[in-house]
């Protein structure tokens, strides 16, 4: 598992980013209620909005936006509802610019970018607009300029900065009804998903760390029963990693095994709701496997808050969210690796 430094510079997943966006375009004041969090939502992420998870689904990407530092989460449990999850009565965000006009007169917008008569601007905001701006006006008799790049190639093309599009996209000029990706001819490439077919079956087992990949494919491999696939989750990468499935033929299940700690529950349920974006299915606990891995001795971890264990918890089938939730709470975890090639060997139950 990697590091939590390193978990930050991995980009928020793409559902993150587009509810990140809806927020902070509804930021006027420093703190928002929780009304205007459902309201963006609403309007980000429609059909999750409306799906039976909705709950749940939100306070996995408010957690998410949270640790990334682009809002603050409450500390005292007063400031969350009843619900199960929980969520927020209300955010902060942090470092709330003061907003102000660009006057009408002064800026001539290309069509692309009419909205921006009518919306206060802050001075850093006009100015990656004014590139936009400029990128719009350029390519207009282009069209081979406009052929779709990826998104740090365009970037690049646009602000000299590969990376000035990875913050945008996560910010208020990219809400709906403002830039889009499309606009811009540009798109998030997800990284490769490492796979390897083992049969004809129609589930995909993905596996979190590398070492027990290798164990479960090698002992996978002569009856891989429901297993069509075994993939290589690569922690936080498969968040993303998770859209190449739909490429894959006649995948109908994806179940996930990982560390019982903080990182290594939420990395499925945030790829879950991006593959749902894609046409997927939710993604699984690999419940035997689990089941497994807490018959083992936990070693120290991070002490994750009751209410977030909560939410974290809510993906695992139910008769082990209370072991799950005991384990966080008093700072614990449970490496993947625990179950390791000889256990595994001679215990039958893990197998589909």
């Amino acid at each position: 598992m990697t590091s939590s430094t390193d978990q930050l510079q991995v980009p928020l997943s793409p559902a993150a980013a587009q509810l990140s966006a809806a927020v902070q375009a509804r930021a006027d004041r420093v703190t928002v209620s929780r009304a205007t969090l459902v309201e963006a939502f609403r309007e980000a992420l429609p059909g999750a909005a409306s799906g039976e998870n909705a709950r749940s689904t939100l306070a996995t990407l408010l957690y998410e936006i949270g640790e990334h530092g682009i809002i603050d989460l409450p500390t005292s449990r007063t400031k969350w509802d009843a619900g199960r999850p929980a969520l927020p009565e209300q955010v902060r965000i942090p470092t709330a610019p003061a907003r102000s006009s660009t006057p009408r007169q002064q800026v001539s917008w290309r069509p692309e970018l009419n909205w921006a008569y009518g919306t206060r601007l802050t001075a850093s905001q006009t100015q990656d607009l004014f590139a936009c701006n400029r990128w719009f006006r350029d390519t207009r008799s282009h069209p081979a300029r406009r052929a779709p790049l990826p998104l740090r190639e365009r970037s690049y093309e646009i602000f000299r900065n590969e990376k000035r599009l990875d913050t945008l996209i996560t910010g208020a000029l990219f809400a709906p009804g403002r830039l889009t990706l499309e606009q811009l001819a540009t798109y998030r490439e997800p990284p490769p998903l490492a796979h390897r077919r083992l049969g004809n079956g129609d589930t995909m087992l993905v596996v979190e760390n590398s070492d027990t990949y290798a164990t479960l494919r090698d002992l996978l491999k002569p009856a891989p029963g429901r297993i069509g696939y075994i993939a290589f989750g690569s922690g936080r990468a498969f968040e993303a990693s998770v859209e190449n499935i739909a490429e894959l033929p006649d995948i109908h299940r994806i179940v996930y095994y990982g560390d019982l700690d903080a990182d290594g529950i939420a990395i499925p349920a945030r790829a879950s709701i991006n593959g749902a974006q894609r046409g997927l299915p939710p993604i699984e606990p690999a419940a035997t496997l689990y089941r497994l891995l807490l018959a083992h001795e936990p070693t120290a971890g991070e002490i994750i808050a009751g209410e977030r264990a909560t939410s974290l918890t809510t993906w695992l089938p139910q008769e082990l969210q209370q072991a799950a939730h005991a384990l966080l709470t008093k700072g614990q975890r449970l490496a993947q690796e625990a179950t390791n090639r000889n256990e595994l060997s001679v215990e039958p139950d893990w197998r589909w």
